[in-house]
């Protein structure tokens, strides 16, 4: 958004005041699906908590994410009373549920060291070559470090 120039530059909480710019109307759907997300956490049954995910809420069309069909299942059960708690708790109308199954990401091994990456032999010559010539000393510096990484 460009400076008015009759008004100055516009801080960042103007520019994301309702009806403003993209970026204000992100924020504000953000914070509208946390506010259902928080909500629906709230009224589901222990044993669901921490397993569904509020992907979206478009005119009505509440979309949430379950970690297995069995989960899925069991919200798929309880729509209307999702539907009407959710309602009185966020005042947002939920016409529509739909669930679908997300697969969980796998945590990669935290324990794993990563190993500095080699490089083909010719290439350390020319670095090499580069360090032999360069007059900047923290260039050269790194310059040589990089000649030494071969594979």
């Amino acid at each position: 958004m460009a400076d008015r120039p009759d008004r100055g530059p516009q801080a960042l909480p103007d520019r994301m005041q309702p009806g403003r710019s993209v970026l204000g109307r992100v924020v504000r759907q953000a914070e509208r699906l946390i506010r259902i997300e928080r909500a629906l956490q709230q009224l589901l049954p222990e044993n669901l908590r921490g397993h569904v995910t509020v992907a979206g809420l478009d005119t009505g069309h509440l979309s949430l994410l379950a970690s297995s069909s069995a989960r899925a299942t069991q919200l798929r059960f309880q729509q209307r009373l999702i539907q009407t708690q959710l309602a009185e708790l966020t005042g947002e109308p939920v016409q529509h549920i739909s669930v679908a199954v997300r697969s969980r990401a796998i945590d990669s091994p935290k324990s794993t060291p990563l190993e500095p990456i080699g490089i083909p032999a010719a290439a350390a010559a020319h670095f090499a070559e580069m360090a032999r010539e360069e007059s900047d000393p923290e260039l050269r510096k790194a310059l040589e470090r990089l000649a030494r990484r071969t594979h």
